[in-house]
């Protein structure tokens, strides 16, 4: 059997119980975007077994997807032998993913800033990603400059209180800032491999890991322009 469809159509929760209650078996796929988030959830006899995406593996995954409001699912019926990594069950990942994002939305009414926009600080991601704890890496993996606070919560895969608590670390220990321009399509840049995968704008201003690496290179180049032209004037043999 194979199923296919959007997350407008049915909702990941509404999906997994229908799994669950015709105790199907087989790979389910759900995407979004061009396929930038895909992650692949391993079912039998209608129980979640094993879920990976790109990042992560284990419920987070779940909890992750049960956040997304859009998205499209193809589910292939399949027998295979699939080494159980999930211990709770289906019913248990679905509740769960329900209260926190009860969780969420009762952050979202109590919390005027969870619409801001916010953008990742290139020089202090790539000095001091290791100071952060885990659940603030997590975090700034969805800070991309289109994604607002509310938006990071409900994909961050943690409990919402969690996840608050990692963005105002982020905000605190200046790694991100809010950010109020439009996207800047094709400004993305990779410090070093070291960014988590950002999608929208980056601040690079002077004090950036960019803008200071840039200047250092244009001064040398000065600097060794400078020497050449001394040498020249101080031998003849050299012109």
């Amino acid at each position: 059997m194979a199923l296919s469809g959007t997350f407008e159509d049915i909702s990941f929760g509404e999906l997994l119980q229908l799994l669950n209650v015709g105790h199907k078996s087989g790979r389910l796929t759900v995407w979004r975007g061009r396929g930038d988030e895909k992650a692949e959830i391993f079912i039998q006899d209608g129980e979640v077994v094993r879920a990976v995406s790109r990042r992560e593996r284990g419920p987070e995954v779940v909890y992750r997807i049960l956040g997304w409001s859009d998205g499209e699912f193809s589910f292939e019926r399949r027998q295979e032998t699939v080494i159980r990594e999930i211990t709770e069950s289906t019913e248990h990942l679905i509740l769960e993913g329900m209260k926190r994002y009860d969780e969420w939305q009762h952050l979202e009414e109590e919390m005027p800033d969870m619409h801001v926009v916010l953008r990742q600080r290139a020089y202090a991601v790539n000095a001091r990603l290791e100071e952060l704890s885990p659940e603030a890496q997590t975090v700034l993996r969805l800070v991309d400059a289109r994604r607002n606070v509310a938006t990071i919560i409900r994909e961050s895969g943690l409990p919402p209180t969690d996840a608050f608590k990692a963005v105002t670390e982020l905000l605190v220990e200046g790694f991100v800032e809010e950010w109020t321009q439009g996207t800047l399509e094709g400004d993305v840049l990779a410090a070093r491999d070291r960014l988590p995968e950002p999608e929208g704008a980056i601040d690079f201003n002077t004090d950036s890991y960019f803008s200071s690496k840039r200047r250092l290179s244009e001064q040398k180049g000065m600097a060794g322009s400078a020497l050449a032209g001394d040498i020249r004037k101080t031998d003849p043999s050299r012109t």
